[in-house]
């Protein structure tokens, strides 16, 4: 596989420890411009970026790995399972334990280029058997969501990070609570 999506190093471990299920997309620049974001894969790497990562938007008892000079490790594959309309800031704000950003990144998220919808992806993630680390190409660089690497990953032997009764049961309670005025 060689479809991968940008996303915090701080979040790609969140998903990757089970501590985390859902991504927030308005896009990156790039697809801002046009659209917004756009699910063009439901199943892709994690691709963790330092890029606009900044630890004060990440609730304090997070430890945020630190970049590598010149290489990526990717370790995980994620697939999604939903997409939902993001709910109002404050049905959000309750659901604050099922996520590691802090409120002051939420107040952000949402006033962001207000035209264009905010979207909550539901992501079962996958730990690759090994880490497959690659170089850090200028190709990767830039204000994009999906990044095609030059390096075909190996995913087969990934084994979901939370079991399939577990990843349900969050899902659902997720669900529940981020979808409830929509139901």
């Amino acid at each position: 596989m060689n479809v991968a999506l940008k996303e915090w190093s701080g979040i790609v471990q969140a998903l990757g420890s089970g501590r985390q299920v859902l991504l927030l997309r308005k896009g990156g620049i790039v697809e801002a411009v046009r659209h917004g974001f756009e699910l063009r894969h439901r199943d892709f790497l994690l691709f963790p970026t330092f890029e606009h990562q900044n630890v004060r938007w990440l609730k304090p008892d997070l430890i945020v790995p630190e970049a590598r000079e010149g290489v990526l490790p990717i370790r995980y594959l994620a697939r999604v399972t939903d997409i939902w309309p993001a709910p109002p800031l404050e049905t959000m704000r309750a659901a604050a334990d099922s996520y590691i950003w802090n409120d002051g990144f939420l107040k952000i998220r949402y006033e962001y280029r207000p035209d264009l919808p905010l979207y909550v992806l539901v992501v079962r993630t996958y730990r690759l058997p090994t880490e497959q680390v690659i170089p850090d190409r200028p190709s990767y660089a830039g204000c994009k969501s999906w990044v095609n690497l030059t390096e075909d990953i190996d995913v087969s032997g990934a084994s979901p990070v939370l079991g399939d009764t577990q990843y349900s049961q969050v899902r659902d309670a997720l669900r529940i609570r981020l979808c409830a005025s929509s139901l």
